[in-house]
């Protein structure tokens, strides 16, 4: 059976393209209309189901596997007539623009991250109230039952921001035994040897010199949690505390080294957008958006793969080899990779 087929043109073309991502501009390289490109993307549905089957073959003889989870904006300040598009405040720079809502996950073994699955988080002031909405937490319910069907037999693992971290998901969490760390902000009051307390006022978690790091059990809206505090240094010797709230008991190592697996996911935005075209579909239609983000995921699963069979350090190393390469090429040596699988795992 063949893990992949010629439906792949869309993301390859992403992968070849030296400028815009446009239909249009992916059309130029191999002298088609944007309406003909345009056909060749698939349903979303279509591009996670060859990335699930790639991340079933490359995490085959992973035995633990970290769920990453995290949400981003992608700008369109081209158009404010994209449908399900709204005006979201952007940290980075301190104003609304006019975005889509990301919500997405990945799998990783600590090297590798395949992206599972997507989905849009609608600013509220464009609902008329009929509509059936996914919440954020509707949504990473959905990746942890989407990652736990793939890989039943294997431990999984959650790691996001402080933006899931709500009473809601904790408690799903421990009522499903499922792992997770998470980030907490250092307000939150916490239940610590019978006292309220905000996690910065807990003298436990004062590290002092050399403590990097520190767990304690308590009680959170009578959920039993543990809370580590995490000192961390930049390259500006300056420090800060970071807290990780985690749903099981571990050593203090234990739970920052699993709330910092979390990484593979803020990579994969920054070179989907960098490198493959994230926010560079101009479609006014939501579907066409959604499939689009989904065929960039692909893209991603595809240089990851190209990582693993070339030994690249990043997935900008193997964006960057397969440029130099032509689309049949590409067609060629990714429609069919059940004989290189055997390499992979050898």
């Amino acid at each position: 059976m063949s893990i992949l087929n010629t439906n792949i043109i869309y993301p390859l073309l992403l992968i070849m393209s030296t400028g815009k991502r446009s239909f249009e501009g992916l059309g130029r390289i191999i002298k088609k209309t944007g309406k003909t490109i345009k056909k060749k993307l698939m349903l979303a549905s279509n591009s996670f189901s060859l990335s699930h089957k790639i991340a079933q073959r490359m995490f085959e003889k992973s035995k633990i596997l970290t769920l990453a989870i995290d949400d981003t904006l992608i700008q369109k300040i081209y158009s404010q007539f994209m449908i399900g598009s709204g005006r979201f405040f952007d940290i980075k720079i301190y104003r609304k623009i006019v975005a889509y809502r990301l919500i997405s996950s990945v799998l990783t073994d600590g090297r590798y991250a395949i992206p599972i699955g997507c989905g849009f988080l609608f600013d509220k002031e464009l609902l008329t109230g009929n509509e059936i909405v996914k919440s954020k937490i509707d949504f990473v319910k959905e990746f942890i039952l989407l990652a736990q069907r793939l890989f039943p037999e294997k431990e999984i693992h959650v790691a996001a921001d402080g933006l899931f971290a709500s009473v809601e998901f904790l408690k799903w969490c421990l009522d499903n035994k499922i792992e997770a760390d998470l980030r907490m902000h250092s307000n939150r009051k916490v239940e610590y040897k019978g006292q309220l307390y905000k996690l910065n006022e807990i003298k436990r978690m004062r590290l002092g010199r050399g403590w990097m790091a520190r767990s304690i059990r308590v009680k959170w809206h009578d959920l039993d949690l543990s809370i580590t505090a995490e000192k961390r240094i930049d390259k500006h010797n300056k420090q800060t505390i970071v807290f990780i709230v985690s749903t099981y008991k571990g050593r203090p190592n234990q739970h920052v080294s699993a709330y910092k697996r979390r990484w593979p996911i803020e990579k994969k935005y920054r070179t989907t957008k960098q490198f493959l075209g994230l926010e560079e579909c101009f479609s006014t239609e939501l579907e066409t958006q959604e499939n689009h983000v989904a065929a960039v995921f692909l893209a991603y699963a595809i240089t990851q793969l190209e990582m693993k069979l070339r030994n690249h350090d990043t997935p900008e190393d193997a964006i960057r080899a397969l440029k130099h390469k032509n689309l049949d090429f590409l067609m060629n040596r990714f429609c069919r990779l059940d004989a290189i699988f055997g390499d992979i795992n050898a």
